[in-house]
């Protein structure tokens, strides 16, 4: 095929919905900001678990390791490993600077969150302290979106056929996670209308994967716990983490060029779901999806 031939093969392909998205995707560097938020996620969420674990009655110890045991299917070693890592502490003494430690990784959580997110929806970060104050409230709703997660999922499996409603209650639960959070995080400079298709892919996405991480998960986690103990168990950890990032990142992405989109499809779709260029995000001007192949601007960038 003559080189004219490619070039002109390559526009067709980038003006399309998918190209969009890919260019969006490599040039936001999506799969590095997966690993650096997985990595994030690890420091936070390893630490704050220890610290339920600690500060927990003795009589319930072992419900951050029964959790997790149950969540992922364990048995053997791995379940071992998980008990030994979560052990219930004598002491129960949690220091100032522990706390403080953990609610900065935390918070480092969010912030890198929110620079993904305004990065993919073309958004310049805000000066002064507004930015992190959000970062900060966005962590708060994490905690307490993810605590409500769990509970209604434990109410879930106390139903009969609880595995019908597992998926359906998940995807719903998932669906106002992931769409308060970012617009918490963009500074409600978007309105959380504009933001349901992200939070719809990402919450279907998440959900599919945990039934998923319910087949490969056990079987995973036996075979590194068998092989590297402890250390096994934190890998396949963060493996999990990874996949969740990505798929954070992944439906981020597609959904911000979805709402951009020019195409008529995807407006057609926007004016059939009630977020067309009509919707604003505080009741002034209009936010108009741009009409040129725009790529992810740089005032949101990270590292």
């Amino acid at each position: 095929m003559a080189p004219v031939d490619l070039q002109a093969l390559r526009s067709r392909l980038e003006a399309t919905f998918l190209g969009r998205c890919v260019a969006s995707f490599v040039e936001m560097q999506a799969l590095d900001r997966s690993m650096v938020i997985a990595s994030q996620a690890f420091t936070a969420l390893i630490p704050l678990l220890i610290l339920v674990s600690a500060v927990l009655p003795a009589a319930s110890s072992t419900l951050v390791s029964d959790s997790i045991i149950r969540r992922f299917g364990l048995t053997g070693d791995a379940a071992a490993s998980v008990q030994v890592v979560f052990a219930h502490s004598d002491t129960g003494s949690i220091g100032v600077l522990s706390l403080l430690l953990l609610f900065y990784s935390g918070v480092s959580l969010t912030r890198r969150l929110q620079r993904m997110y305004l990065t993919a929806w073309q958004l310049p970060a805000l000066p002064g302290v507004r930015g992190p104050l959000n970062a900060a409230l966005g962590l708060a709703a994490l905690l307490i979106e993810v605590s409500l997660l769990y509970l209604v999922r434990s109410l879930v499996r106390m139903l009969p056929f609880d595995w019908v409603l597992a998926v359906p209650v998940s995807v719903a639960a998932s669906l106002l996670l992931w769409t308060s959070i970012p617009w918490l995080l963009l500074d409600r400079r978007v309105a959380w209308q504009r933001l349901l298709p992200a939070g719809l892919l990402t919450g279907t996405c998440s959900s599919l994967y945990g039934v998923a991480t319910s087949i490969y998960m056990p079987r995973l986690m036996e075979t590194y716990s068998d092989r590297y103990g402890l250390f096994g168990v934190t890998v396949a950890l963060v493996g999990w983490l990874l996949c969740i990032s990505f798929i954070v990142v992944a439906s981020t992405v597609v959904a911000a060029e979805f709402d951009r989109s020019p195409q008529p499809w995807a407006r057609a779709v926007r004016q059939r779901l009630g977020i067309d260029d009509e919707t604003t995000a505080d009741g002034g001007a209009p936010m108009v999806p741009s009409t040129t192949p725009a790529r992810p601007g740089r005032p949101g960038e990270e590292d």
